[in-house]
């Protein structure tokens, strides 16, 4: 996948970036100094390597780690939270602190040379780094949290590959246990879920102007070539 560039415009327009990092890390600062606990100084290796960045490392971006992990998928993880950081990085995670909507600090991590980005946090800020991955590669995929069918309308029109309702994600975990425990058979209950899970991303990312999600462009694409065999 070839790299996206960010074109510097002006040299007024090119020094604002340094501006925000400035400014946030002189509020990471004061509220390192006021906890007491001293700043991450740990950056992401500059070595171009090509791997998948994970925005946020809370309940949903450990799963995603481990789950990463498990498929021995290259990541780096990045998170705000300078304790959290510190505790995993001595577990053995590769993760790193700072502000992924930052794009000197996504540039640090690597994002001209990532697979995908999948941002797992619960904040306003997802938006913002979605923007941010976006400015700097359009090609790359983005899979993002949403809260709910309006936020996942919001995110498809900001660009991103994909994006996960948690509220609709909840509705179909419970579907499926209600239909097991009703004794349908496990293959046909996820067969369904998995159709209406598709289903209603197409029809949220249809909603936002765009076109099939990349889970069901994928599905298509595989059973094209059975087809075709």
């Amino acid at each position: 996948v070839a790299a996206g560039v960010l074109a510097v415009v002006s040299l007024t327009m090119g020094t604002l970036p340094f501006v925000s990092l400035l400014a946030r890390r002189a509020a990471q600062n004061v509220e390192m100094k006021v906890s007491g606990e001293p700043l991450p100084t740990e950056l992401p290796p500059a070595d171009h390597a090509r791997r998948v960045i994970v925005v946020g490392h809370g309940r949903v971006g450990q799963l995603v780690c481990d789950l990463l992990d498990k498929h021995e998928i290259s990541y780096l993880a990045a998170d705000r939270d300078a304790a959290r950081v510190e505790r995993w990085r001595k577990l053995g995670r590769p993760i790193y602190f700072g502000d992924a909507s930052n794009p000197l600090f996504l540039q640090r991590c690597g994002i001209d040379e990532a697979t995908g980005v999948i941002v797992t946090i619960d904040t306003a800020a997802v938006d913002d780094v979605v923007r941010a991955v976006r400015a700097r590669r359009p090609d790359v995929m983005i899979v993002a949290r949403a809260h709910d069918a309006q936020h996942a309308r919001h995110l498809y029109t900001l660009a991103v590959t994909d994006t996960v309702p948690e509220t609709i994600e909840a509705s179909l975990q419970l579907a499926e246990s209600s239909l097991v425990g009703l004794g349908v058979p496990m293959g046909l209950v996820i067969a369904s879920i998995h159709e209406r899970r598709e289903q209603v991303r197409n029809e949220l990312q249809a909603a936002a102007g765009g076109t099939a999600s990349m889970t069901e462009q994928i599905r298509r694409g595989r059973r094209d070539k059975i087809a075709k065999s």
